[in-house]
């Protein structure tokens, strides 16, 4: 006796609607960066099953892999369900919840959730295991559920790959006489003979497989999503203007003009930074010696900069300073930063510093040790100095400001001398801003593996998790996230 068509039909849809995921008896393959020449195998071979089978009911499982960011909700895409009993469970509710048809990630982990078919006799399961990760910026491919074909005869579960254009991947069936491929849009997809699957331009592109297996015909189907890149990381405005309206800047004449710029930009700019600064302030007079009218201030406080930071509560300082200063060698202003910075951190430990690069000079302004060669290796000394300080990040500014021409343009002096003008200070705020967003993605990343680690414990989480810590700069949480992975 044959396999009853619709049990027959509902076995089949099962298992060719899968994913790429590995399946014994499913379209799988891994994505590959380059095409590969290579072919896919198909077996051909005709399932019969015994007479006690038939009389019994039988009953087929189905193997798949998949990743679900916490946090995330993900209705299984199910066509025909009308013509079957479709029951969902999740091996433990506490990383993945079901309810009816929709999987919610809940917390880092791995589980497995049980699909079952029932149609007529016949029992079709499909076992998914399901990694959940934390991601505050990633999120599995988005769909829309795929209409049921007027001719589909039993259920079938339809899985969703995204694949970026360019990329190809590999689609293998095993167990029917015939199989034949095509592309419901080839300028989207192509598919070969082979089932291997081109990716081509940004779209969706409905894959069939059509099927011929004890002397019937089926065609059954996977949806691919191409992209031509995934979404990058984006840090809000919002995230930014709080960054920097908790931060406060440090500097002389040149850090006037920049509050300046600030302002012309309006009140709310940036979250309207403290702005610590003074005109022909120096390392020199910080603590008095000239007279307080050279000493920074906030609040109505004047004082040396390292009660100044105290008494402003910010939780971070950007500092630019120098210019003031260049009356002998780099060493020799080198030696005066390191002390001055020395003194805010020991009154300040906890408050990150942020070294702007010292910014170049006009070419023909450039005057005694005031001159470019000088600034360029005091600000490669500041740069190793912060490699090997914990929470102070050096952010090369005078590179851009030189646009190429080894001293500031003149676009961007307003003196001929050491002074900026506006179009200077937008790029030195852009650079600064992307520096920022930057460190902030990157930090945020190593949490997020730090997370799924610790729910997980598993050893691939654990490598992730270091390779984003080993990301940051040297800084407490660097330390914090470390000691998690001991």
């Amino acid at each position: 006796m044959k396999i009853h068509k619709r049990a027959l039909s509902a076995l089949l849809g099962i298992m060719i609607a899968a994913s790429t995921a590995a399946g014994a008896y499913a379209y799988e393959g891994k994505e590959q960066t380059t095409p590969t020449t290579k072919t896919t195998t198909v077996t051909k071979k005709t399932t019969t099953a015994p007479k006690d089978d038939v009389k019994q009911g039988k009953t087929v499982k189905l193997t798949q892999n998949i990743i679900l960011y916490k946090g995330e909700k993900k209705k299984l895409d199910i066509v025909g369900a009308n013509k079957g009993k479709v029951t969902v469970k999740t091996g433990n509710k506490k990383i993945v919840s079901v309810s009816g048809t929709t999987l919610t990630a809940k917390k880092s982990g791995s589980t497995k959730v049980t699909v079952t078919v029932k149609n007529g006799d016949n029992t079709y399961i499909v076992n998914i295991n399901i990694v959940v990760k934390v991601s505050s910026y990633d999120s599995s491919v988005s769909y829309k559920a795929t209409k049921s074909p007027a001719a589909l005869k039993a259920p079938a579960l339809v899985w969703h790959k995204g694949v970026k254009a360019g990329n190809s991947f590999k689609l293998k069936l095993t167990g029917y006489d015939k199989v034949s491929f095509s592309s419901g849009n080839k300028a989207v997809a192509t598919v070969s003979s082979k089932g291997e699957v081109k990716a081509r331009k940004s779209g969706t592109a409905l894959i069939k497989a059509k099927v011929t297996a004890g002397g019937q015909t089926y065609t059954f189907y996977t949806k691919v999503h191409v992209y031509t890149a995934k979404p990058a990381a984006t840090v809000t405005q919002a995230q930014i203007d709080k960054f920097f309206g908790e931060s406060g800047f440090i500097g002389s004449s040149i850090g006037v003009g920049q509050k300046n710029y600030f302002d012309a930009q309006g009140y709310s700019f940036l979250g309207h930074p403290a702005m610590m600064v003074k005109g022909c302030y120096a390392f020199h007079n910080d603590g008095g010696a000239n007279g307080s009218q050279y000493q920074i201030g906030v609040g109505g406080y004047t004082g040396p900069a390292r009660y100044v930071v105290q008494r402003s509560g910010v939780k971070r300082v950007f500092i630019n300073m120098g210019t003031n200063d260049m009356v002998g060698s780099a060493d020799y202003v080198y030696g005066n930063y390191v002390a001055y910075l020395s003194g805010i951190r020991e009154t300040n430990p906890n408050v990150p510093i942020y070294i702007e690069a010292m910014t170049p000079v006009y070419a023909g302004g450039q005057r005694g040790n005031l001159n470019n060669a000088n600034v360029n290796a005091l600000n490669a000394k500041l740069a190793a100095y912060c490699k090997g300080q914990s929470d102070m990040y050096f952010i090369d500014i005078n590179t851009p400001l030189k646009a190429g021409t080894g001293a500031l343009p003149a676009a961007y002096s307003s003196d001929s001398y050491v002074h900026l003008t506006f179009a200077a200070y937008a790029v030195w705020t852009d650079v600064v801003v992307d520096y920022v967003k930057a460190q902030m993605i990157a930090e945020q990343r190593a949490k997020d593996a730090v997370t799924t680690y610790t729910e997980s414990k598993t050893a691939d989480n654990l490598k992730a998790a270091r390779k984003a810590v080993k990301k940051l700069e040297a800084s407490a949480l660097k330390t914090k996230l470390s000691k998690k992975l001991k």
